[in-house]
């Protein structure tokens, strides 16, 4: 519940300077109320799409004969890489949710993870973060093309299933399981064929259902 401030000197005090420490629980309880002014009480839907890894990164990583994501940050530098991969991506992806919300008539609030951000929180947080929100704050999950080459689309796939959502692709056709699982695991092949490690995207293959992986 929201704290009344007790005197003027708390309306009136000076925001630049101000520092809070919260815990990541605590942080994660803020984000979620102001993303509840906008839900108002009703369940949105969630817009996947690559971050972090995927297809551009990827594409990156064998232009610049990298190994690993880490090895493509230090030959590009870190606000390089960041124009490259993620603020693309977030364009990208914002693009992909909007494209959603005319789809659907405009009635639904649509949440895409990009323009979030939160200093000093890591991979797991986000991932902890974004697993809560699907379980608790959404009705459907809609993935973005080449959703199977990213270790964050794949793992909120997984989790879309075990909470029992109805998952679509980029023109809302449905996205059940065991095609999910076939593109997954294709996808992974492809890069381990080009030496690129694939071992998060079978290890969400596993929980999104390995009985349909094509033999």
């Amino acid at each position: 519940m929201q704290q009344l401030p007790d005197t003027d000197a708390e309306y009136d005090c000076e925001l630049e300077g101000r520092t809070h420490t919260r815990t990541f629980h605590e942080e994660m309880a803020l984000a979620f109320s102001a993303l509840d002014c906008a839900l108002n009480g009703r369940r949105g839907v969630y817009a996947s799409t690559e971050l972090t890894t995927g297809q551009r990164a990827y594409a990156l990583m064998r232009s610049h004969r990298a190994g690993s994501l880490a090895e493509l940050r230090r030959a590009l530098g870190d606000a390089s890489y960041h124009v490259a991969v993620m603020e693309r991506n977030v364009e990208a992806g914002s693009e992909f949710a909007r494209r959603l919300h005319e789809r659907l008539g405009g009635k639904e609030v649509v949440v895409t993870p990009g323009p979030f951000a939160a200093p000093g929180w890591t991979q797991r947080e986000y991932l902890h973060f974004w697993e809560t929100l699907i379980r608790t704050r959404v009705h459907a999950v809609y993935f973005n093309d080449g959703w199977e080459y990213s270790n964050g689309c794949t793992f909120e796939y997984a989790i879309a299933v075990e909470a029992g959502l109805p998952t679509f692709d980029s023109a809302c056709a449905p996205l059940p399981p065991e095609r999910a699982a076939g593109l997954v695991s294709n996808a992974a092949r492809e890069l381990e064929r080009q030496g690129i490690d694939a071992a998060r995207l079978h290890l969400h293959l596993e929980r999104i259902g390995g009985a349909f992986v094509p033999r």
